[in-house]
């Protein structure tokens, strides 16, 4: 009630000493229009593509096929990993992509040895906590997936580790053609010793 009584007050008061009532019309109806202004919803922003347009999508077989990867990697189904890629798919792990050092370019298969070494250590395999999956498709048509993957595992020593990978593909004829994981090496590191 002190808080109303407050501000009619103050109102009455800037209100009252306007003495131009010409003014004071325009005061009211400017006062008028920012209540409403003030009060009014918002509308919404819709994005809709259309042909020739860039689009973004959280769901669909591309997201799919990006989640089967990083469930599969998770839980160490090489085959079923390897399926989502395309047999000439090329990894480049926590360097700038765009390099001119061929050295950093690996085929996606070469890692499956790696990953299996680090397997030896763990107790049981890589829990996938949270993630976020979403594909790009730009208006000449090509696509690219990014993947946030918050994701934990226990070794062998009880050490629980948790890191989070980001991972950006391209998409190509339903299949994975580059992979370009960032990561933090440390906990992975461990479990190569």
């Amino acid at each position: 009630m002190g808080y109303y009584y407050f501000f009619f007050k103050k109102f009455y008061l800037i209100f009252g000493s306007i003495k131009n009532k010409q003014m004071k019309k325009t005061f009211f109806v400017a006062l008028l229009a920012t209540t409403l202004f003030a009060c009014s919803t918002p509308a919404e922003n819709k994005v809709e593509a259309t042909a020739g347009t860039t689009s973004v999508t959280t769901e669909g077989p591309d997201v799919e096929l990006m989640k089967k990867a990083a469930e599969s990697w998770a839980s160490g189904n090489w085959d079923a990993y390897l399926s989502c890629y395309a047999d000439t798919a090329i990894s480049i792990h926590n360097v700038w992509a765009v390099t001119t050092d061929s050295t950093v370019l690996r085929k996606v298969s070469s890692y499956i040895d790696n990953f299996k070494k680090s397997r030896e250590a763990m107790d049981g395999n890589v829990t996938i906590n949270n993630s976020i999956y979403e594909v790009v498709t730009m208006a000449d048509g090509s696509k690219y997936g990014h993947a946030w993957v918050d994701c934990s595992w226990k070794s062998k020593t009880g050490e629980t580790s948790k890191t989070v990978i980001f991972n950006s593909y391209t998409i190509k004829d339903g299949k994975l053609v580059t992979e370009w994981p960032i990561y933090d090496t440390k906990e992975f590191d461990k479990l190569m010793k």
